[in-house]
């Protein structure tokens, strides 16, 4: 048989409460925390600009023959525009805070800014004004949709209350967009006398889309994305949106409608284009600058003062915008094809620069060169025997002589040495050389060269002539 535990009236009672009181903590959570739906009104929010797009289209068209309609026209995009103003504020609020995740619930917006801040005035201002004109023009009233509300329980609210009391910062954007569907839908319908009829799309695939031409679905930042679209039928005007922005595209003499796009970032990018009664959903990806060699086109054997030719292959190199830079060596770019000459031994870096920005790089490594071989020029810079040179001058145009030393061994094994601190053979050299007996042996040596740029010696090879 079981056995039963006895607790006191009192401790009952403390139970009871304290169950009571957690309910009632529970209750009050739920009700006053909006739950994660509210991250689903961005979503929404394009679907409603999508529509107020169009329906703002069809009211800049309308051609107003009275003055009362030409006032109406005017007043409600002018109204349009104050929203747009009050929806730019509250973007500039979530990027200033960063509005996003949980803050996404939260509704400091609608309650500090809005209801008791200084964006109050303009948006009940905004619907007064568009009451006003609409009732004048029309002898209708908008009153029960942007001045008080009724809500469920027959009571009028003020639009300001209706809409924005406690609301979540994620919905403010898209009660926006209502309020600019209210008065876009009403004006219409005065204006036009008759229903909204919205245009029906005929969604189309690429390969059956005959009115645009195809286009690179690569592209590498910095170069353009271009389309051209020729419509089937005479008047019609195709637009287009990228990412959901519209993009003019420009018509040609012969008819075609040019687009011609430049991203400004990485990534997918979405493409809509619409023409008469066909809608067309496509996109291209831009891809980061990259190095990419052509393997078999280049030489990566780097060495101090020579140049070295390194292909890129330009599926991943923009045609504009990018340079390449070294700390450590000399870089001449030739269309697809880049001359590299290193300053210095060791690892260099070679930079791919957007502007100041670095996109790319990639690492080298320089040898010392050998011996550097030199020869006998004349005044004019040409090669020349002994008996006409001016001059030592390194073959590598990288180096240049700055002294050297030049011994005379006859026959009998006498040695005469005389040196020159410049590259030139001076008087004295040549007279020495003159008098030097046939048959003697003439050695150009201890001949130090100097880069042009950095200040890194070398020696050269020696030069042996025999007289």
């Amino acid at each position: 048989m079981g056995s039963t535990l006895k607790i006191t009236k009192s401790k009952n009672m403390t139970f009871k409460k304290l169950s009571f009181l957690y309910l009632v903590f529970i209750l009050f959570l739920f009700f006053s925390s909006p739950g994660n739906y509210v991250v689903h009104y961005d979503q929404m929010q394009v679907t409603q600009e999508e529509l107020n797009g169009r329906l703002n289209a069809k009211l800049i068209a309308f051609e107003a023959k009275t003055e009362d309609e030409k006032l109406l026209q005017e007043t409600t995009l002018q109204c349009l525009q104050e929203l747009d103003a009050l929806n730019t504020s509250y973007k500039k609020y979530a990027k200033e805070f960063s509005i996003y995740g949980d803050k996404l619930k939260e509704n400091q917006f609608a309650e500090k800014q809005l209801r008791n801040g200084s964006l109050a005035v303009r948006f009940d201002k905004t619907n007064a004004k568009m009451e006003s004109v609409y009732a004048k023009t029309t002898g209708q009233s908008l009153k029960g949709q942007i001045i008080e509300i009724k809500s469920f329980t027959g009571e009028d609210i003020a639009a300001l209350e209706f809409f924005f009391k406690e609301t979540p910062n994620a919905v403010v954007g898209s009660v926006l967009e209502h309020l600019k569907t209210v008065y876009l839908y009403n004006s219409i319908s005065q204006l036009f006398k008759q229903k909204i009829v919205l245009p029906r799309y005929e969604q189309v695939m690429l390969e059956d889309a005959n009115f645009i031409q195809r286009f690179k679905r690569l592209l590498v930042l910095g170069n353009s994305f271009e389309l051209a679209i020729k419509p089937l039928n005479d008047g019609e005007v195709p637009q287009v949106k990228i990412n959901g922005s519209p993009v003019t595209a420009t018509q040609s003499p012969s008819g075609t409608y040019e687009l011609n796009y430049v991203p400004t970032k990485p990534g997918k990018y979405a493409v809509e284009v619409n023409v008469g009664e066909q809608r067309l959903f496509t996109g291209f990806e831009v891809l980061k600058p990259a190095f990419r060699f052509v393997m078999e086109k280049s030489n990566f054997n780097a060495i101090v003062g020579e140049k070295m030719v390194v292909s890129l292959d330009t599926q991943y190199l923009p045609s504009r915008g990018v340079s390449f830079v070294s700390a450590k060596a000399q870089i001449v770019r030739e269309g697809d094809r880049l001359t590299i000459t290193p300053n210095e031994a060791g690892m260099f870096r070679v930079k791919m620069m957007n502007g100041k920005e670095q996109v790319d790089d990639f690492v080298l490594y320089a040898k010392e060169a050998e011996a550097i071989e030199v020869g006998l020029l004349d005044i004019a810079g040409e090669p020349s025997s002994l008996n006409n040179a001016s001059r030592l001058e390194s073959l590598n145009t990288f180096w240049q002589v700055v002294s050297f030393r030049m011994i005379i061994i006859d026959e009998s094994g006498t040695k005469k040495s005389l040196r020159s601190a410049t590259r030139y053979l001076r008087n004295d050299l040549r007279e020495a050389e003159q008098q030097a007996p046939k048959g003697s042996v003439l050695i150009f040596d201890d001949i130090k060269l100097i880069s042009k740029n950095r200040g890194i010696t070398k020696i050269g090879r020696p030069i042996i002539l025999k007289k």
